[in-house]
């Protein structure tokens, strides 16, 4: 039995991969590692600063909101202008936990090939987390794809930390978005 911690979240997220020549160096993962670290940083700093603002005068609070939403929107635009003819890839509905990956391959894919997997957790910061693993199995469908389950290398504790926090607040969002189109449909 792992000592990974066990999550699972069901996610629709723009997903990219490619297939590997072999299993990822050392010197690969430690850059990945790195340049993970600061989309980490990026995607959770606010998340954090929301958790630890406790302001103790709340008609200081409701005076700082427009200005917290007038910088909002500034970043945001900025970065739009960043990333303009960036283009994501295609969303999948993913299944994804501390030690695998799951998802639908328009292309065939073979057990035992190695990838380099992408995950786009924000569409207003195109930056990917990057996790390598294997393909542990891949069953071919009548489209001519297969469906893919990756066991993932296993990554520092702290970076599954992110990914499950990162995991965690995707599906939260994704379901409050479904909850008024659910009710709307019930009209």
């Amino acid at each position: 039995m792992s000592d990974r911690p066990i999550y699972l979240s069901k996610l629709a997220l723009p997903v990219a991969w490619e297939t590997l020549d072999g299993a990822p160096s050392r010197e690969e993962r430690g850059k990945v590692a790195w340049s993970n670290a600061g989309v980490f940083g990026f995607l959770l700093h606010g998340i954090e600063i929301e958790a630890a603002q406790r302001p103790a005068d709340e008609r200081l609070a409701e005076a700082l909101a427009p200005l917290r939403i007038k910088l909002d929107i500034v970043i945001e635009m900025l970065g739009r202008l960043a990333y303009r003819d960036r283009e994501l890839p295609p969303v999948s509905s993913i299944e994804l936990g501390a030690d695998r990956i799951t998802w639908h391959s328009p292309a065939p894919l073979r057990t035992g090939d190695w990838l380099r997997i992408g995950l786009y957790f924000d569409p207003n910061f195109p930056e990917p987390i990057v996790l390598y693993g294997h393909v542990a199995s891949a069953i071919p469908d009548a489209t001519g794809g297969c469906g893919v389950q990756a066991e993932l290398v296993e990554t520092s504790p702290e970076t599954e930390e992110a990914v499950a926090r990162l995991a965690f607040l995707a599906q939260r969002r994704q379901l409050a978005q479904r909850a008024p189109q659910a009710a709307r449909a019930g009209r």
